[in-house]
């Protein structure tokens, strides 16, 4: 989940050697991972009249080299309860997507079209989940002055998206704020990072808003406890299997 996860910050000078735009949006992707991770989170989603519902989930990354794996378990309210998702993040592939719903008692693979599709029912979808940058996306420098650089990110594959533009802060490598575009070209979506938090050196978000433009919704993301850099053990690797999910649906 590209936003939801902690970020390691990698305090670079800004006067350093300049960076390609692949290099760029590499780091940013890296300070979205830490080796093995959990964290409490609050959603709220907010619909075009302004109502509001609230769903709590827990979420724990763990990282084996390269590949970096998530597990998130609803818990509240009890129509999404037991709802489970894994995220395998693969550098070499698409990313795997493992969806367990409760009420069916049944794991369904997220694969092509479906990653459009609402996580959910929020204003983000299971492609915005994936942790790194499509390996097949073609990076543009768009513009940069003394703190922020702006990438443009033509996505490969089964994108649902045109083009996403991260404004990435040149202090910390994090993507404060993504714009996503329609294969029409035309904007879709927007994220914002509105705060963070800092442990130990490592920076990450604690709260984040997904914003549809065209439906008039939007979607907060809380984190509201956190613990970093836990022992591998306490994340086993059993977690992100279909056996744990439908035994603990």
């Amino acid at each position: 989940m590209k936003l939801f996860f902690t970020a390691i910050a990698l305090l670079f000078s800004t006067n350093s050697l300049a960076l390609t735009p692949e290099e760029i949006i590499d780091k940013a992707g890296d300070v979205q991972r830490v080796d093995n991770g959990i964290q409490q989170m609050h959603m709220i989603l907010v619909s075009k009249n302004g109502s509001k519902r609230e769903r709590q989930f827990e979420m724990r990354v763990r990282k084996d080299g390269d590949v970096v794996r998530s597990y998130v378990r609803f818990s509240h309210p009890s129509d999404v309860a037991g709802t489970q998702l894994v995220v395998v993040d693969n550098p070499d592939r698409v990313d795997e997507q493992l969806l367990y719903l409760p009420a069916l008692k049944k794991t369904n693979r997220i694969a092509g079209k479906a990653r459009s599709g609402s996580f959910m029912g929020s204003d983000f979808s299971f492609e915005d989940l994936e942790v790194s940058a499509n390996n097949a996306s073609k990076h543009t420098l768009v513009s940069e002055d003394e703190t922020t650089w702006v990438v443009d990110s033509i996505p490969g594959g089964t994108s649902s998206y045109s083009r996403i533009r991260a404004h990435v802060t040149k202090s910390d490598y994090l993507p404060r704020k993504v714009e996503f575009f329609d294969k029409h070209g035309k904007p879709k979506k927007t994220l914002t990072i509105t705060k963070t938090a800092n442990d130990n050196g490592t920076v990450f978000p604690t709260h984040s808003i997904m914003k549809n433009l065209s439906r008039g919704t939007q979607t907060e993301m809380i984190v509201t406890e956190w613990k970093l850099n836990v022992p591998a053990e306490e994340i086993p690797e059993e977690t992100f299997t279909v056996g744990y999910l439908e035994r603990n649906g």
